[in-house]
């Protein structure tokens, strides 16, 4: 009798099992985005399509292809016009270091010319005993240069310059002058309103 009940109950135990509530069913795979990449940085182009040859003409870059190459963490961007010229119209985010009033003057180290260096483009001469150690601070061996001025006249001589003060010329570019830079596509990154006018005097001080 006991064994008919025990079967009795086994089989109402299956049977409650087999009328519950179905197991759910596996979820799914939600298909997951990829991640976000980082945009592509272009390489940059020689710096100088024939070697030695600094002129605008010549820079890999220029107004031409400028646009390919803005906004880069690797490059220093330098404008080697006076204040008054920049503050008037400049390319944005690029730094001012004004070529003849701070850095070569035929006649540095006489008074009233506190440039740091004399001598000519090829051959350049350090007025001070700090001259090429300021040069370094502004302009960084190690980094990559895009310089500009007005027409390119500046950046070709401040590169001689720099050529003859063992600088790496692969890393340095003359992009030319503001002349260049009229086209469309250039004026939302071109400051044209006079932001500001500064006249000031310069000297330096050896300590």
């Amino acid at each position: 009798m006991l064994k008919k009940v025990f079967a009795l109950s086994l089989i109402a135990m299956m049977l409650l099992a087999a009328c519950g509530p179905a197991a759910p069913a596996p979820e799914a795979p939600v298909d997951t985005p990829p991640a976000a990449t980082e945009p592509e940085i272009p390489e940059l182009p020689p710096a100088q399509k024939v070697a030695g040859d600094y002129t605008y003409e010549n820079s890999g870059i220029n107004a031409t292809n400028l646009l390919d190459y803005l906004g880069r963490d690797d490059v220093f961007y330098i404008d080697l016009r006076n204040y008054e010229d920049y503050s008037k119209k400049h390319l944005r985010n690029f730094e001012v270091i004004p070529f003849f009033a701070y850095i070569y003057n035929e006649k540095a180290g006489e008074e009233g010319f506190p440039q740091l260096f004399k001598g000519t483009h090829d051959a350049p001469e350090a007025v001070y005993e700090t001259s090429e150690a300021i040069l370094n601070a502004l302009f960084p061996k190690d980094k990559t240069l895009f310089i500009v001025c007005q027409s390119g006249g500046r950046v070709n001589m401040l590169m001689k310059m720099l050529a003859a003060l063992d600088y790496d010329m692969s890393r340095i570019y003359n992009i030319g002058g503001m002349a260049q830079y009229t086209g469309d596509e250039y004026r939302d990154l071109i400051t044209d309103t006079e932001e500001l006018v500064v006249s000031g005097s310069y000297s330096v001080v050896a300590s």
